[in-house]
């Protein structure tokens, strides 16, 4: 088996049989990881305060060039934590102009705050691929986000019954989801094998499916 994280914060021990994008938080250094890793980069909502912002956006512009960082992010909006809306938007919106200056996918990251990422999207019209990591809503604001273009990258959440997150993986089109560790001690191996169960496919196809939405947006 081949796995995909699509977004952890800590590098894969397995790098064999794990492919990973770590997510980076602006002004991290990326000379901290062993060589061989993917990277996305970006400011995170939560991580703002205390910071110079301009620096940070410089910073990020600096590293989107390196060949390593595969993605911008994760960006985006969270009604829940971070500065004030309108602040959070301006920050947001930087991203998605580095992300179309270097032609590469934008991770997102959006609590409470669909709606206003919906907007933005038809508002700015991307070319790049955009994808919200961690999506454990509803399977209507799945339909949603797929009919705008999004790709939706389903995290741990799926490990549990009979939620929101399980239900929208189940429906979500072969050509639009990817799988995540996220921020936890969860193994992508036990996420590939639940969602195998969930989508009632084998776990061949689905790493075939998966790998195959990976190079659609990298390759």
């Amino acid at each position: 088996m081949q796995y995909i994280d699509f977004h952890t914060h800590t590098p894969p021990e397995d790098k064999k049989h794990v492919r990973a994008i770590v997510s980076c938080v602006a002004p991290e250094p990326l000379e901290k990881y062993e060589n061989g890793n993917l990277f996305s980069y970006g400011i995170h909502p939560w991580y703002t305060k205390g910071h110079d912002i301009g620096k940070l956006l410089a910073h990020v512009r600096d590293m989107a060039h390196f060949n390593k960082v595969v993605a911008i992010g994760e960006a985006g909006l969270d009604k829940l934590k971070g500065p004030q809306m309108g602040e959070q938007k301006k920050i947001f919106c930087y991203h998605i102009e580095i992300s179309e200056e270097v032609k590469k996918p934008l991770i997102i990251h959006s609590v409470k705050a669909n709606n206003e990422v919906l907007r933005l999207r038809k508002k700015m019209s991307p070319l790049q691929p955009w994808i919200i990591h961690g999506f454990a809503g509803h399977p209507q604001e799945m339909q949603q986000f797929v009919d705008a273009g999004f790709y939706l990258s389903f995290g741990p959440k799926i490990l549990y019954h009979n939620n929101r997150a399980s239900e929208s993986l189940a429906e979500v089109p072969d050509d639009r989801f990817f799988l995540e560790t996220d921020h936890t001690n969860k193994t992508i191996s036990g996420l590939y094998d639940r969602a195998a169960d969930i989508r009632g496919i084998s776990l061949k196809e689905l790493e075939k499916t998966i790998n195959k939405n990976f190079k659609t947006i990298f390759d």
